[in-house]
């Protein structure tokens, strides 16, 4: 009795094996798939990040250096707006890396393009923006002192 039950025992994880085997294999593809389809989705967010970093970057410079000085000396005007959003772009195409380059080359198409809409885009919000501005808290009732005294 005992050798008939081992007999059936290793037919059965014979016949077992394989198709375990095969239930693993597509398992640990599946695992396989999940995990580059987030490598990818988690490179992709970082190129997305780092370009659009860059563009607000580069548009809040070329406001600071070029276009602020033409406004305040009155010379803005529709050519100095074209050179300041090459001024851009090129900054732009200098602070991104060439991996993020090729990303959005494949993703999205001609990266120049690309980078003019969302340069575009930056400015207008920037533009809205409320500057900056330092205030003294609300509960603030006391006298200010100088560094001085």
């Amino acid at each position: 009795m005992q050798e008939f039950l081992k007999e059936i025992f290793l037919a059965v994880i014979t016949a077992a094996v394989p198709v375990l085997t095969a239930y693993i294999v597509v398992l640990i593809r599946k695992v396989g798939e999940n995990a580059a389809a987030n490598t990818e989705n988690v490179k992709a967010k970082t190129y997305i990040m780092e370009a659009a970093e860059a563009i607000a970057a580069a548009v809040a410079a070329t406001n600071q250096t070029y276009v602020d000085a033409l406004k305040n000396a009155g010379k803005f005007d529709a050519e100095a707006q074209k050179q300041a959003a090459q001024k851009a772009l090129a900054a732009c195409l200098q602070s991104i890396s060439p991996a993020a380059q090729e990303f959005i080359e494949r993703a999205y198409g001609d990266i120049r393009e690309y980078l003019t809409t969302r340069i575009e885009a930056e400015v207008r919000k920037q533009k809205n923006e409320a500057p900056l501005t330092l205030g003294l808290p609300a509960a603030f009732t006391g006298q200010l002192e100088s560094a001085g005294e």
